[in-house]
């Protein structure tokens, strides 16, 4: 078989190398590997256990409470889970907490409320892993438990069953560590379906980029082909929710994942009830779907307003107590703050201030947080550290969640920044852009931008490529598109090219002089205009060349 790599132009290759892909083989697997190349789901660790009790409580008419939680991994985890059921002809229910209602978690109350309804078996989605309390009653009133959950294993050791479904599991064989819950759920799927079980991808890639896994991997093939299957609208809720939200491209990528489709689902379970979400996943009803869409969209909005409210107001609390020369983990409280809002919060937190961020809701002296951070920082190891002063917490690497009794949040305070004093270097506060090499305008041809399309999809792992080019001039002035993105055209004094720049890139333009060089990294985006394709350079730093000499 002829290499698909021997046309790769020279920058291309230069690009690869960059991410450590040299040989042809490693580039192959890559670029190329699709669903053959998906791993055996029974090489995973009481998998055969597993597919073996549904199995039993199919045959037995025996009903099934899938418990998932109330964001879009444990959505789309649970979406999955039903339509597996349904496909086999199996009795279920469905419960998602509700976050003011239930906390974050398996629910002792649904625990309780699933024997009285003669539930014989409880599958958790995206939760249970720290749940022993809530299994051991399940457990002793009767009913089996199964746990699909991707979160970190924890110290004072795993609940009482054997029925788990996580690689991170000692004694586990599967080679992917990296799966979100969805994505343990389609493997499970997988098992009790074989390729029937594909037809569920979309929700695995909604769940796979919305829970900022790693696009490497397995999750970048189950990411790309449930990019395909999203494209083609099948589920109709899905949809009626790209149709709400505007979405007028026929191609869907991660974006439109990250920041259109997923916030929509996410709303439900931020400002209300994530029943609202799974329903449009699960309906067959074609104004049901366009109803619950618009409720979402409308949810959305909402959530957009409390966000922004309480970022202002977060802000304003970290640039009047914070000593940025002692705190390298931020950490603010606030009383009323929407628990649904403080993890997109503390995100905003993280770009504003380039350091990791803890945003803490405060009410009746208990305190609900949920912390981001950033490359080289692991939240879930700084929580571990100051586990004494939490009521619980979970997470992974880039973000956590946390209770904590009020009086105990100076104190986690203090203890996080003193592990941050000795895991987290200077260098990694300070703000700058890595380029993954340097190029000529002249070298953005059609044949390297085609090239580049292999590496898509872009995220976490596999980020979008940035380039860096120098002795450009301006050939306009700044002309602004929308909030604080604003619109120049850079020339290398042959080729021009439309450019995206924010507020303080446009005040640094507005200076320049005719003779101004400067100095651009950027990523390329291609857009559609008129039904001709034109290329778009998304600046992330601009500097005066002339100035810096």
């Amino acid at each position: 078989m002829q290499k698909q790599t021997q046309n790769f132009l020279p920058a291309f290759r230069k690009l690869l190398a960059k991410r450590g892909l040299t040989d042809d083989a490693a580039i192959e697997a890559f670029l190329f590997s699709g669903l053959f190349s998906l791993h055996d789901p029974f090489l995973m660790k009481n998998m055969r256990e597993v597919k073996s009790r549904i199995e039993r409580a199919i045959r037995n008419n025996e009903k099934i409470l899938i418990h998932g939680d109330y964001d879009v991994d444990g959505i789309t985890g649970v979406a999955v889970l039903v339509y597996t059921l349904r496909r086999l002809g199996g009795q279920y229910a469905t419960f998602l907490p509700e976050r003011e209602r239930d906390g974050y978690g398996v629910s002792e109350t649904a625990v309780r409320e699933a024997r009285e309804q003669g539930i014989g078996l409880i599958v958790t989605v995206d939760c249970g892993i720290t749940a022993k309390n809530e299994i051991e009653i399940a457990r002793s009133n009767g009913m089996d438990v199964i746990v699909i959950d991707h979160h970190r294993l924890p110290a004072e050791g795993l609940p009482d069953t054997h029925l788990i479904l996580n690689p991170l599991q000692e004694g586990c064989a599967y080679p992917f560590k990296e799966l979100s819950a969805a994505g343990l759920v389609f493997k499970l799927s997988q098992a009790l379906l074989g390729d029937t079980a594909l037809e569920s991808l979309d929700f695995v890639a909604l769940s796979t980029i919305c829970d900022i896994a790693p696009l490497t991997g397995e999750n970048r093939i189950l990411v790309k082909k449930g990019l395909g299957t999203l494209s083609e609208k099948k589920n109709l809720g899905l949809r009626a929710l790209a149709e709400v939200a505007k979405i007028k491209t026929s191609k869907l990528d991660t974006g439109h994942v990250a920041f259109i489709l997923g916030p929509r689902l996410n709303a439900a379970g931020r400002m209300s009830s994530p029943d609202t979400a799974l329903q449009l996943l699960l309906t067959s009803e074609p104004r049901e779907a366009e109803s619950l869409a618009k409720i979402l969209d409308a949810e959305n909005k909402a959530r957009q307003q409390y966000e922004k409210d309480v970022t202002k107001e977060a802000i304003q609390k970290v640039e009047r107590t914070v000593n940025f020369n002692r705190e390298r983990v931020l950490v603010v409280d606030g009383k009323g703050w929407h628990v649904g809002v403080i993890g997109i919060v503390a995100s905003r937190l993280v770009e504003k201030f380039c350091r990791p961020a803890i945003v803490i809701s405060v009410e009746d002296g208990m305190g609900r947080g949920s912390g981001r951070s950033i490359k080289g920082f692991h939240l879930f190891e700084a929580l571990q550290a100051s586990g004494s002063l939490l009521e619980e917490f979970g997470g992974h690497e880039q973000a956590a969640g946390l209770s904590i009794k009020e009086q105990n949040i100076p104190r986690l305070r203090e203890t996080i920044n003193g592990f941050a004093l000795e895991h987290l270097a200077p260098e990694a506060l300070k703000r700058s852009v890595k380029a993954d090499m340097e190029l000529g305008l002249g070298e953005l041809t059609g044949p390297f931008l085609k090239q580049l399309e292999l590496l898509e999809p872009y995220g976490i792992g596999n980020p979008r490529p940035v380039f860096r080019s120098r002795d450009l001039q301006l050939k306009s002035k700044a002309r602004r598109l929308y909030g604080e993105t604003y619109e120049v055209v850079l020339t290398d004094g042959v080729l021009h090219y439309q450019a995206h720049i924010d507020e303080k890139q446009m005040l640094l333009c507005a200076v320049a002089t005719a003779e101004s060089l400067f100095e651009a990294a950027y990523s390329v985006k291609t857009k559609q205009w008129n039904g001709l394709e034109t290329l778009l350079l998304n600046v992330k730093e601009l500097k005066d060349q002339t100035e810096a000499s």
